[in-house]
């Protein structure tokens, strides 16, 4: 009972962990959207009542850099901006699939057609889901005229107000300083206990699921593979990356593609607290018509591609590692204690995480402070025009928004080149995990090993992305020495979890790695 426990919350830990920038990220635009575009600008921007709102609204969340955690208060934001409910669906849905940095990580993973297929799937279900949707809520949406925006800041355009001081919103540094309060007091809000409730989806996997239960339950050939990964990723949370990580090992080790397509557009896609925020909006009787036509589209389209896309002539590996994370971080002979938990619970983060994590603390700590002494929005909506300083203009609310929304896109693709470093910067961090890992298994200490190796796997990975980046392509030879080096690197965490563990087996794959790594950077160099 007391290993199920720490497992839950080690789980929930490293979902919370994981959900921190893009949350931030959320809160942001939540802000952006309520404070800078207003209700009726909001709803233009998703499409308004037009044909064109589900598919607008599904690029629009392609774009922007969330999970399915950091998209709960932008969701909070679309409803009290009266938006479509099968445009709020179509977002929901699109926004944690794919951003920047997942898709170009996706593209070279697999073949590009498949990634190509699994973005126009997930158009496709969230166009007919948004229809059903649409069809069956209850909620009664008014037109873009018809809906009065008095939450808007839009002061542009009324010459006659500014001189009288009526009818003037908050602009300028209160206006940054409400977004930032709103942001703070909003986390450990409604948006915080909606955070928990998703990160518990993961921690009850974490707690019910032996470890490595999941290594060989979605071989290709098995009927039961998009079933199966379909029920399983209900309550799982997974950012884009990490779905996208696990997308590209069920592709080497020829896995199911209909569970792969089902893990994407459920676990990426949603998690426990989207259903719980829809109920509480919506009624269990709508959504339990919304969450059947979810899963059925699912597991159509899932079947749909599965035999299409394997590739001719591949065997199932029989194995994978890709769903660890969803089942209990400890093996069964781990003895529990705080060196073995902390060192569990921190084995898949690198730095970036721990600062966004950092950075969510903080902005909790003050949404705290907020709370206690009594710190809202509210003061910041009394400027009159006499108040305004010298350098305040009066700025279309849809020119800030539009600008800020499209500066935020344009960070993320510029963010792309910070995270996926040119080839030189990589090999110097590998060389780093290299010396690590090699000295950790030389010296029997495991955990400290496959941890390093789990780094030397992800910028392998970002080293062939950033090639990608700035010259167009990935050479086939290199992408097969990547291919053997991250074989190599798997034969290796085998042996390093091997039970018992053989220290002259370790030394063998260690000898054969370094061969293969020193052919992988070569490959890499000029």
């Amino acid at each position: 009972m007391s290993l199920m426990l720490v497992s839950g919350l080690v789980r929930m830990f490293q979902a919370l962990v994981m959900s921190a920038p893009t949350l931030l990220v959320g809160l942001f635009i939540a802000g952006v959207l309520r404070y800078y575009l207003g209700a009726a600008d909001t709803r233009r921007l998703f499409g308004g009542e037009s044909i064109r709102s589900l598919p607008q609204s599904w690029l629009i969340g392609m774009l922007l850099p969330v999970c399915s955690i950091g998209v709960l208060p932008i969701l909070a934001e679309l409803y009290r901006a009266k938006v479509r409910p099968g445009a709020m669906t179509a977002f929901a849905l699109s926004a944690p699939l794919f951003n920047p940095l997942s898709l170009l990580y996706g593209l070279t993973l697999s073949r590009p057609i498949v990634i190509i297929c699994f973005a126009l799937a997930s158009l496709v279900l969230v166009t007919v889901l948004g229809m059903i949707w649409d069809r069956f809520s209850s909620r009664s949406v008014e037109s873009d005229g018809a809906v009065a925006d008095r939450e808007s800041s839009d002061v542009a355009g009324h010459d006659h107000e500014q001189q009288s001081g009526e009818g003037l919103r908050i602009i300028g540094l209160r206006r940054m300083l409400a977004l930032a309060v709103f942001a703070a007091r909003d986390l450990v809000g409604d948006t915080g206990r909606l955070t928990l409730i998703a990160a518990a989806g993961l921690g009850i996997l974490g707690a019910l699921l032996p470890y490595a239960a999941l290594q060989s339950s979605f071989e290709m050939h098995d009927h039961w593979a998009p079933a199966r990964m379909t029920f399983l990723a209900i309550p799982v949370y997974a950012t884009p990356m990490t779905a996208m990580s696990q997308l590209g090992m069920m592709f080497v080790h020829s896995n199911s593609p209909g569970a792969a397509l089902s893990l994407l557009l459920l676990g990426a896609g949603m998690n426990l607290a989207t259903l719980v925020w829809f109920v509480g909006r919506y009624g269990r009787r709508a959504i339990s018509i919304w969450f059947i036509s979810l899963v059925t589209i699912v597991l159509l389209a899932a079947y749909a591609i599965d035999r299409p896309l394997i590739l001719p002539g591949a065997e199932p590996a029989g194995h994978t590692h890709a769903f660890d994370n969803y089942a209990t971080p400890f093996a069964p002979q781990t003895a529990l204690s705080v060196e073995a938990i902390w060192a569990a619970a921190m084995r898949p983060f690198q730095l970036f995480e721990m600062i966004g994590f950092g950075m969510l603390a903080l902005v909790a700590a003050t949404g705290l402070t907020f709370r206690k002494f009594g710190i809202d929005e509210s003061r910041f909506r009394s400027a009159q025009a006499a108040e305004l300083a010298s350098y305040d203009r009066l700025v279309p609310p849809s020119v800030l928004g539009g600008t800020l929304l499209v500066g935020l896109i344009a960070v993320s693709v510029v963010g792309c080149f910070a995270y996926y470093p040119p080839a030189k910067v990589c090999l110097e961090e590998i060389s780093v995990a290299r010396g690590e890992a090699y000295s950790a298994a030389r010296t029997g200490n495991v955990d400290q090993a496959l941890h390093w190796v789990e780094q030397i796997e992800d910028w392998s990975r970002r080293l062939e992305v950033g090639t990608f980046l700035r010259r167009g392509e990935v050479r086939p030879y290199q992408r097969m020495q990547g291919y053997l080096l991250r074989k190599k690197l798997e034969l290796l965490e085998h042996e390093l979890e091997h039970d018992p563990y053989e220290q002259h087996e370790v030394d063998a794959v260690l000898n054969d790695l370094f061969a293969v790594e020193r052919r992988w950077r070569d490959a890499f160099r000029d």
